[in-house]
């Protein structure tokens, strides 16, 4: 019985495909197969090169349907071309066609008609209109996949017989044309490009503060990323993720008349790192272990541009840069997983001599050259030849200076093994290149920053250009911690201004990230793209060599358009960064 039920279904849900689909699964082509030739065509077409090629989600469409098609529930939802300021986004696959050839033409045809159409509510049917004739006058073999194609199309969708009639006029029913190029599913289709609000400050001028006049022993703890409450089950289907939200239900937000004597009647207070909007207030004089690292910003920070794309233009003093040194940090020696890695790399400085000239042919040296020596003997006439046997090493001076910038944003503490995260990699990177610098005696200074919107760019202070590397430095590289979001353009003209003040013959910003530009604002995508592009470009400008040592697999997509094509190094396993960062240093500057 149930075998039969089953074989009625599945001939039914044939007839239904049969009747009121399109597909030829046979010649099914998936958009992630030929990402990069897509790529590379929309380029050579002209395609902006800041926007990335995508795939679309699918979208409600408003036309009539047929009682079948209602039954099966088809042409409710279609996979159709659009773009807007950030990227391209095309269908995931395509088997509408009869051929594998034909599916694969498809999608070249749809990026070709990208580039010709900007398309909206009002002028769909124009638009693509045009950007079909323009392509189909100028290349053959687009007229004739098109001509083909759309016949055979109409034929099987007779709705479709208003896409070549130049004076059809546009309703809400007509039914979508797959290789047309269709508005935004964006409601927003531009970015936003009003200004920033400054940063949300405390205003409890009025609010009642009580003051606790004795001082109180106090410890801090991070409870940034803890949860309040206890769990009596494992919670396997929840997903986890890298970004926590705080919401933190078991606070009272109330105010409490008792905080003063509450906190007169504690032996110890110990205090947190969130931002709860408890009302009562207490000013107190704490008595904190002096040993325990603090991140102080130095003064109220600065401002600085930033570049809108949109506008073509600078937001002048549109964001501030927070500089933080973090004091109370205890001196280390190097740690003992990185001595051996260190020594290879010392030995190999030492074989490869990039700090040593040697001059020959010197009436006195520190050895005798034999070719000289030889030279001479050979010689017929031994009293004319000069007598300048020897050699001399000498050291070389390196007039180098380099920043190296270390992106320490919140995807930094993304694990790699179960004990291993990313931030601990690009710490024990920043350590070995350090000892490589020091062995080279380079002038070099580190910097990591991290951003929280436009009005908080924090910019860490490892190690200036007058620092001496010392046990201290390695101290504060080892304190790091995971910050916010990756503000990039900004980080990169606070390190320009840094590095175009030191008076060294060459220089070199040395960037150390793990993705793409980003922040909680509009600096996402490309914006955020853009802008880093253009503070690299300001870079440049002033003879500053700019490198990026990235960890992002997917980095070749971005970091192509924004450092150029040697420009960057794409380091796959993570745990080999503290070894691949000298190695870098050394080619670039030899």
């Amino acid at each position: 019985m149930l075998e039969w039920e089953e074989d009625i279904g599945k001939a039914w849900d044939k007839y239904l495909s049969k009747k009121t689909t399109i597909s030829n699964k046979e010649a099914k082509v998936s958009f992630s197969e030929h990402s990069k030739s897509f790529k590379i065509f929309y380029h050579l077409l002209g395609g902006d090169k800041g926007k990335e090629l995508k795939i679309t989600d699918k979208r409600n469409i408003k036309k009539s349907r047929t009682f079948l098609q209602k039954l099966s529930g088809y042409g409710k939802s279609l996979f159709l071309t659009w773009q807007d300021n950030n990227a391209i986004y095309l269908p995931p696959s395509l088997d509408i066609l009869p051929t594998i050839e034909e599916n694969k033409m498809l999608y070249f045809w749809l990026i070709a008609m990208i580039t010709k159409v900007n398309v909206k509510e009002s002028n769909i049917i124009k638009q693509n209109q045009e950007a079909t004739k323009y392509l189909c006058d100028r290349y053959i073999g687009f007229r004739d996949f098109y001509n083909q194609s759309s016949q055979y199309l109409i034929s099987r969708i007779p709705e479709l017989s208003y896409v070549n009639q130049l004076e059809y006029k546009k309703t809400d029913e007509e039914y979508p044309f797959i290789m047309w190029v269709y508005p935004s599913l964006n409601k927003k289709n531009s970015l936003n490009t009003q200004d920033e609000e400054e940063e949300n400050q405390d205003k409890r001028k009025d609010e009642k503060v009580e003051s606790l006049n004795m001082k109180k022993k106090a410890n801090q703890i991070d409870d940034k990323k803890e949860t309040d409450g206890f769990m009596a089950f494992i919670p396997e289907g929840l997903m986890s993720i890298l970004e926590q939200v705080n919401v933190d239900r078991a606070e009272d937000d109330s105010f409490d008349e008792d905080a003063l004597y509450n906190a007169e009647d504690l032996d110890e207070i110990t205090l947190g790192q969130k931002k709860a909007n408890l009302k009562a207030r207490v000013k107190m004089d704490l008595d904190l272990t002096p040993d325990m690292p603090e991140e102080y910003p130095i003064g109220k920070g600065y401002y600085i541009d930033e570049w809108d794309y949109t506008k073509k233009k600078y937001l002048e003093n549109f964001v501030r840069i927070k500089p933080i040194i973090t004091s109370n940090i205890e001196a280390i020696s190097l740690p003992k997983r990185l001595e051996k890695t260190v020594k290879k790399i010392q030995t190999e400085l030492d074989l490869l001599e990039i700090d040593r000239f040697k001059s020959n042919r010197l009436p006195y040296g520190d050895e005798i050259c034999l070719d000289t020596w030889i030279d001479y003997k050979g010689h017929q006439n031994k009293s004319l030849h000069h007598q300048k046997f020897y050699e001399n090493f000498e050291k070389k001076t390196r007039d180098m200076a380099t920043l190296i910038l270390a992106d320490i944003s919140l995807s930094t503490e993304a694990g790699i093994t179960e004990e291993i995260r990313v931030i601990d990699m690009i710490k024990d990177g920043l350590m070995v290149f350090s000892q490589a610098l020091e062995k080279l005696q380079d002038k070099f200074a580190i910097y990591a920053f991290s951003s929280n919107k436009n009005t908080n760019v924090r910019f860490h202070i490892i190690k200036n250009f007058k620092e001496k590397y010392s046990d201290l430095i390695r101290g504060r590289i080892d304190s790091i911690k995971p910050g916010y979001y990756t503000r990039l353009g900004a980080a990169i003209r606070e390190s320009t201004k840094i590095l175009d003040r030191q008076q060294s013959q060459n220089k070199l910003l040395l960037i150390i990230s793990d993705g793409k530009p980003n922040d909680i604002d509009r600096y996402d995508g490309r914006y955020g793209i853009e802008d880093t592009k253009k503070a690299i470009e300001e870079v440049k400008q002033k003879g500053i060599t700019p490198f990026c040592i990235t960890i992002d697999i997917e980095a070749k997509d971005y970091l192509g358009y924004l450092f150029g094509k040697n420009g960057y190094a794409v380091v796959r396993d993570s745990k080999k960064l503290p070894k691949v960062m000298p190695e870098v240093y050394i080619n670039l500057t030899k």
